[in-house]
């Protein structure tokens, strides 16, 4: 071989090694720096942080919380994104329902861990909505569902249902480690392990639940790490998506045919399903216990406008818009006037022991309150078009302006806007 050979040969292996070497720096790159300074993730700080979290559930940094914290601030950061877009619409909803059942507010990411806070969410396993309820779960706990309406589609009463549901297993269990894992297995599963091992704890009958119960409460923490500290991963909602208007839900017990409201309001029929998948029919049948309808509040006033003006000729009133409101909507839930969560130093109860009889046992109704206001005291007016404060006021009996300024915090400055909810004290 001559020197020229030689020198080629050694000018092939070079570039060889180079082109290898390239290759596995740009690998150590993308595992190593697209995680510590991508996604600003450095696992020493996230385990302090978890272990620094207020949760109502065990800390625990094991690999399998530590992966599906990985999972929703690294691996699926569109996924993560979406729920705090939606966490914007109904985490008020949920924390106002949580707080009015006595319940942890942190069970509002129970439903971000189960449908990504999507309504219309529904698993090939049959469960579906916010809180993903199998069919018999939600019948069990007072919701409807048959071919013509499926309440767990309903934000308002699924998370009602939800609440219900999490009292009796947490007066099954008193420990919410084995309330989440029986929420996802079912609750008499657990009570046999409970019974089998002759155990109250979930660490010890862990092992013998499904792979899918197992890595429940790691899930449970990963999404309430990312709801925490979403931001220092610089996982934000998409510009367009920042604002999005406020949903009023009423509740109503009057037939309303969908066909006419779409021709005479212009609530388009893609918009209506979009907020009330629960209904399934085109004419929204009675309901004893009355129906809730959600629509953004600019919306809900066309539907309060037609709904009022459908009925006003078939009930008994005593000719004016209190008695009116009072006769046809029989709830307001909106969140234009902004909702007061309960103060941190609340207790939850806890039970001390546990009777593993069935869940026919629980009893949920000695479950102390929290010592907030109570917006039963008030009734809800919706503002509609071309109404001033002045004009509400008139309204209702022994109602002043000063009185409306003082219960909604308002000034003479503020505009009231049509769809807002203003509270009239009863």
């Amino acid at each position: 071989m001559t020197n020229r050979h030689f020198l080629l040969f050694i000018l092939l292996i070079t570039c060889v090694f180079y082109t290898r070497a390239e290759k596995a720096i740009d690998y150590f790159n993308s595992a190593f720096f697209s995680e510590k300074i991508l996604y600003n993730y450095y696992e020493d700080v996230v385990i302090d942080r978890i272990n620094g979290m207020n949760t109502i559930v065990d800390h625990n940094t094991d690999s399998d919380v530590l992966d599906q914290v990985k999972r929703y601030i690294i691996n699926d950061r569109n996924g993560s994104r979406s729920i705090l877009k939606n966490g914007e619409v109904y985490f008020p909803l949920i924390e106002k329902i949580l707080q009015e059942n006595n319940l942890p507010s942190q069970l509002r990411n129970l439903a971000a861990l189960e449908s990504a806070l999507n309504p219309r969410a529904q698993s090939y396993a049959g469960a579906a909505g916010l809180w993903q309820l199998m069919p018999e779960t939600g019948r069990n706990n007072g919701l409807i569902v048959n071919k013509t309406i499926d309440e767990r589609l309903d934000p308002v009463a699924s998370t009602k249902a939800a609440a219900i549901y999490l009292n009796k297993l947490f007066e099954l269990f008193g420990d919410w480690n084995l309330v989440l894992a029986a929420y996802n297995c079912g609750e008499y599963k657990i009570k046999n392990l409970l019974e089998e091992n002759n155990t109250n704890s979930y660490h010890v009958i862990k092992k013998f639940l499904p792979k899918q119960t197992q890595l429940f409460i790691p899930t449970f923490l990963g999404v309430s790490y990312m709801l925490e500290y979403y931001n220092e991963h610089n996982i934000l909602p998409v510009e367009s998506d920042v604002y999005l208007e406020n949903i009023t839900f009423i509740k109503i017990d009057r037939a309303v045919n969908l066909g006419k409201l779409f021709k005479k309001t212009h609530i388009t029929k893609e918009l209506f399903r979009t907020y009330n998948a629960s209904i399934k029919q085109n004419t929204i049948s009675p309901l004893n216990k009355g129906l809730y309808i959600g629509l953004p509040d600019s919306m809900m006033v066309s539907f309060v406008e037609y709904y009022l003006e459908a009925h006003k000729e078939k009930v008994d009133i005593d000719n004016n818009q209190e008695s009116l409101y009072r006769k046809l909507i029989s709830e307001v839930i909106s969140f234009s006037r902004p909702f007061q969560p309960p103060p941190p130093e609340v207790k939850f109860k806890r039970q001390a022991t546990v009777d593993y009889k069935s869940l026919d046992y629980a009893n949920i109704k000695d479950k102390p309150v929290a010592n907030v206001e109570n917006f039963k005291n008030y009734q809800y007016h919706l503002v509609r078009i071309g109404e001033s404060l002045s004009e509400i006021a008139n309204l209702y009996t022994n109602v002043g302006l000063n009185d409306l300024m003082e219960w909604n915090q308002l000034t003479e400055n503020d505009e009231i806007r049509p769809g807002r909810v203003v509270l009239i004290k009863k």
